[in-house]
């Protein structure tokens, strides 16, 4: 009997340590191509599962309003959020540079609305916007927008609604907005023809908070080792094969860990 209850004690301890490491992610649900739930990948999903895999680490995601990311770290429900700002009251520690940068235009068409001069402008126009830009976008865009009657954040980017000359402008980040944009049929007609006006100020870029110090050493070995062996690179080039995308959302990575750094970093 004592040798039956040893040998299964060394069979679920042999098994338990078969079990990699895990990592639990709290992730915008709302930013595609960057993070798409219904495929259970994205840019952004991609990059932290193939990074965190490089140390032996499995990563989960959990979908979440970016609202509700913050809490889900509180609560012990994810290990890491990637919505976190330098200041914010929260457990475990703060990434030391920023990870992901939301580079936020106004796009109009050109036949339309050729010229934005400034965000006051928009006070003047029919405008939509990702859901919670009013609140992210500084004091100077709440004063733009607060008293537009024709201002709207719906729950998901209506790119569409440009094409279809139902609102003058869309606030958003342009790959976000061309995936929104080509994930639904509609007719385009002769003038269509877009313009991204840079007029909100700089990139929103975005840190990640971990629970503990060995998650962030981890985590930055595994987006050191992306970038040493070119697998950052692969995983950028099918994303841009696939949707168009562009690197601007991991500039803040390219700008430490690329052999040839963006402009301005």
């Amino acid at each position: 009997m004592l040798r039956a209850t040893i040998l299964a004690m060394l069979v679920s301890c042999s098994a338990q340590a078969a079990e990699p490491a895990r990592i639990r992610f709290g992730l915008q649900d709302d930013i595609a191509p960057f993070v798409m739930p219904d495929r259970h990948s994205g840019l952004m999903v991609d990059v932290l599962r193939d990074a965190m895999a490089t140390q032996g680490i499995a990563a989960d995601f959990l979908y979440l309003p970016q609202k509700r990311t913050e809490e889900a770290l509180r609560k012990g429900v994810v290990d890491v959020t990637t919505s976190a700002k330098p200041g914010m009251t929260l457990p475990g520690v703060m990434s030391r540079w920023p990870i992901t940068s939301f580079h936020n235009l106004a796009i109009t068409r050109r036949a339309n609305l050729p010229r934005l001069d400034s965000v006051a402008d928009l006070s003047r126009y029919r405008v939509t916007a990702f859901n919670g830009a009013s609140r992210m976008l500084g004091q100077a865009y709440r004063d733009a927008v607060q008293g537009n009657a024709r201002y709207s954040e719906p729950m998901t980017l209506q790119s569409p609604l440009l094409v279809l000359k139902q609102v003058d402008v869309v606030i958003s980040q342009k790959d976000i907005f061309n995936f929104y944009l080509d994930r639904q049929s509609y007719l385009r007609d002769g003038d269509f023809d877009l313009v991204y006006h840079d007029i909100l100020g700089k990139p929103n870029e975005y840190w990640f908070a971990f629970r503990t110090v060995e998650m962030r050493e981890s985590f930055e070995r595994g987006i050191a080792a992306l970038y040493k062996s070119g697998d950052i690179d692969r995983i950028f080039n099918r994303y841009n094969k696939a949707y168009g995308t562009s690197r601007d959302f991991f500039r803040p990575l390219d700008c430490r860990f690329a052999a040839i750094k963006p402009h301005d970093c």
